[in-house]
């Protein structure tokens, strides 16, 4: 195990390290490891001690310190002792490394389909050690120089500089810009590629050769969301991209969405959509390949000196990228931001984990992993639209622009940047900064009468002010009017007209709690309501409405059934009929929970019927149907390729979605095993093991459990496929018995697995279909367990917060 950074060690080894550089030769092999060599030449304070890191799981670990090698006692816990510095100093690491099969460090992946290997290195938040030797902290930049030995004549090599040459199998990348650590990365293996050349930049797209179809497929609108991103961004921030090339690298097994590294971003290959997608996926899309160009400036180009700033990098990319989209006229996607993206954010800052947007307290690299969550991205991104409606978009961009050209290359804080606001004119920013990003938690705006209450909590409390719209709607959801309101008080009266229903914040325009003047089974059908992002604040009051008890989840299922067959927006039909499949489940009482996913069922035939041949609203009504049927000749019938209905093609993901349903209601599992003969590709290796987990009988659910703590062989993909399965709602007196067996081995599961993984299996596996007071009790006596008090702490605590917020909701009434 590797020692986490801390904060103070940080901030001493920036005042003895500078000008660094790095030259890393890697010899990459087919076998399980690799030979990394690092040879760092840095300034220092000359007598002055200090240490570097090399993952402590390599071996043949050797170094040099100014040409003497370093005894054994130098190092430990991943970190190499240096003592007694000159001025000018060479370090030189040798070690073999094990590839990585949980999507961080230089992960290696097999391809099913035609054995492949692919390599590409995830090295955020503090994963570098683990393939190169460096000073991993986001203020100690570096200039890097790549030499890669590969071991097929196939393979290429890309990272975050441009190839300068190549020899035979060996390839050698330009020296780089300076560059943290946590975002070097490097790609290699028989990648399949396209070009092309934008306003004097290289384009490349990078898939696996087996899906290179998808990609061809997917190539010319990820080329020209690329060209109208970086049109909008040389405009925006009055600096043009510094990286050189501009690879967008599409890979397996990728925990996050993407990863901003510079002049190489990865991207999760799930996105080239090898089945039928929606205009709201491929626009969602757009957003994800926006946000990380976004990056190059704020993260890359100027990076936060330390974690507790990640707001500098999230909550920008975040906002730049749905404005930017939103601009090209593709889509709204604030109205996907609004669904989506905010209602993650919300459950975030409501949550045992909230903390503020900035100086979030992260005292060391891996906890601060924790804060990457909605609250970075998304209250973030609310914040910045509020701060836009304060200061006007002139003063913005200017401090922007002001921002990039003063710390470009280096380091900078949140006190930075509000400093190039004010100077282009901003006022009161410290009182925002205090209300925005320094305080946690939401406030609360409801309508009562005809007066606009802003409701501040008790336990962080803070002046907000909100810009918002109130909207006055008919009893049948018809907009009356709508009026800008600047909400500063805890209570102002609204001149008005009279309407039926007045909406707060009607243009989905702040971060708060929402509540309408009627109750919610007073509403009208949401769907008859003409804005989405109207629908999308009543949709999110429903959802929050149901975190804090105010509505019961049977009550919230029914006016969400009655909404869907009249709504319009993809993405909001998505993100809804996801949210019923929930209430159906986890959300009920076990006795209830059939009944109401047939009525689901029924809805999702009903959409089916009613939709356009062709439409993403049928595709997400088979989906949903697909997920939720109980007939399972029809699945039969469907898989045949017989009596589809007009404009569905079952393509791989949906019969995978078939079989998976068709094996949850008791079809001999040897049906997946035939169709993974058929889809014999890393994406169905994936989706069989998610069928197999869902196999109803107590051994099987045995062997899956066991495979998640103890498999040292299955990646990322597979085990969050287990985790997703195991505790299905459905499946509830089957596995009764493995609630305690599942609390047994949770610290078991914490010694094996780490960074991205391990709060997703937690949390992804934990027995939220059984709350009761049995189960919570459970995870309380698991949560004081002192042998679980790092890592795992949080995501126990969040799946105890959802026990505890789904039994309050059963008794609502």
């Amino acid at each position: 195990m590797s020692t986490s950074l801390r904060r103070d060690e940080a901030i001493a080894r920036a005042r003895v390290v500078g000008s660094i550089h790095a030259e890393v030769d890697l010899d990459l092999g087919l076998g399980d490891w690799f030979t990394s060599r690092t040879v760092l030449r840095f300034a220092a304070t000359e007598g002055a001690a200090t240490f570097a890191e090399i993952s402590g799981a390599g071996r043949d670990v050797r170094a040099l310190l100014n040409g003497r090698e370093l005894t054994a006692d130098a190092f430990s816990d991943g970190r190499i002792q240096l003592r007694d510095l000159a001025a000018d100093n060479v370090l030189e690491v040798s070690a073999e490394l094990p590839y990585a099969n949980d999507g961080e460090a230089l992960h290696r992946h097999v391809d099913a389909n035609d054995g492949s290997t692919y390599l590409y290195a995830m090295s955020f938040l503090d994963a570098a050690p683990r393939w190169f030797a460096c000073f991993d902290q986001p203020d100690l930049k570096a200039t890097y120089d790549f030499t890669v030995t590969v071991p097929e004549d196939d393979w290429i090599v890309r990272g975050n500089a441009p190839v300068a040459a190549q020899s035979g199998r060996q390839w050698k990348l330009a020296t780089s810009k300076p560059l943290s650590t946590y975002f070097v990365t490097l790609v290699a293996g028989p990648w399949a590629g396209l070009s092309a050349t934008h306003d004097g930049i290289r384009l490349e797209l990078l898939a696996r050769a087996s899906v290179r179809p998808d990609l061809e497929r997917s190539a010319e609108d990820l080329f020209q969301v690329t060209r109208d991103s970086f049109d909008a961004y040389h405009e925006l921030f009055g600096v043009r991209y510094p990286f050189g090339d501009y690879v967008q690298a599409f890979v397996p097994d990728f925990n996050a969405g993407a990863m901003e590294n510079p002049g190489c971003v990865v991207l999760r290959d799930q996105v080239l959509f090898r089945g039928a997608a929606t205009r709201a996926e491929v626009m969602s899309r757009a957003g994800l390949v926006a946000h990380e160009m976004a990056h190059q400036w704020f993260g890359d180009l100027v990076t936060m000196r330390w974690w507790d700033d990640l707001w500098l990098n999230e909550s920008f990319a975040e906002y730049m990228a749905h404005r930017v989209i939103t601009a090209t006229g593709r889509a709204d996607l604030w109205v996907d931001f609004g669904i989506t993206r905010k209602n993650w954010g919300s459950e975030a800052d409501q949550g045992p984990g909230s903390h503020p947007i900035a100086g979030n307290g992260a005292e060391d690299a891996q906890g601060s992993l924790e804060n990457f969550d909605g609250i970075s991205y998304a209250k973030g991104a609310s914040a910045l639209r509020q701060l836009v409606s304060l200061i006007g978009d002139e003063v913005f961009l200017a401090g922007l622009r002001s921002y990039f050209d003063r710390y470009a290359w280096g380091n900078a804080s949140a006190a930075d940047l509000l400093a190039c606001w004010t100077e282009a004119g901003a006022e009161g920013l410290d009182e925002w900064a205090r209300a925005w990003l320094l305080t946690q938690d939401m406030d609360l705006l409801a309508v009562e009468g005809t007066d606009l209450v802003r409701q501040v909590p008790a336990e962080h409390p803070a002046q907000r002010v909100h810009a918002i719209e109130v909207a006055g709607l008919s009893s049948e959801g018809a907009e009356l009017f709508r009026v800008p309101v600047v909400v500063t008080g805890d209570r102002q009266a609204l001149d008005v007209p009279p309407a039926d229903l007045l909406v707060p914040d009607a243009g989905d325009q702040t971060w708060a709690r929402v509540r309408p003047s009627l109750p919610a089974a007073r509403l009208p059908r949401i769907s008859a309501v003409a804005d989405p992002a109207t629908r999308v604040v009543l949709y999110n009051g429903l959802r929050d409405g149901l975190r804090h008890a105010e509505l019961s989840p049977t009550t919230a299922l029914d006016l969400l059934l009655d909404s869907l067959p009249g709504e319009t927006a993809p993405s909001i039909t998505s993100a809804m009929l996801a949210w019923a499949g929930d209430l159906s489940g986890d959300w009920l009482e076990p006795g209830l929970r059939a009944g109401a996913r047939a009525r689901l069922a029924g809805v999702a035939q009903q959409l089916l019927v009613a939709a356009a041949p062709g439409s993403d609203e049928q595709l997400a009504a088979v989906r949903s149907l697909l997920a939720t049927t109980s007939d399972a000749a029809l699945l039969r019938v469907w898989l045949a390729g017989d009596d589809l209905p007009v404009g569905i093609t079952l393509d791989q993901d949906l019969r995978w979605l078939a079989v998976h349903r068709l094996v949850m209601l008791g079809t001999d599992p040897g049906v997946i095993d035939q169709e993974y003969e058929r889809d014999h590709t890393s994406t169905g290796r994936v989706a069989a093991r998610r069928a197999r987990t869902a196999v109803p009988d107590a051994a099987s659910k045995q062997a899956a459990l066991d495979l998640l703590v103890n498999a040292a062989d299955l990646g990322n993909y597979e085990l969050y496929a287990i985790a997703e399965n195991l505790f299905l709602p459905e499946q509830h007196d089957l596995t009764t018995e493995l609630v305690q067996q599942w609390a047994d081995s949770i610290p078991a599961l914490a010694s094996r697995r780490g960074g991205w993984v391990l709060p997703r299996l937690v949390t992804g596996s934990a027995p939220s279909s059984h709350a009761d007071p049995a189960t919570r009790q459970l995870l309380e006596e698991l949560a004081r367990r002192s042998d679980l008090a790092g890592p795992p702490a949080r995501p126990l605590a969040e799946v105890l917060a959802r026990i505890d917020q789904v039994l309050s909701a059963r008794s609502a009434g």
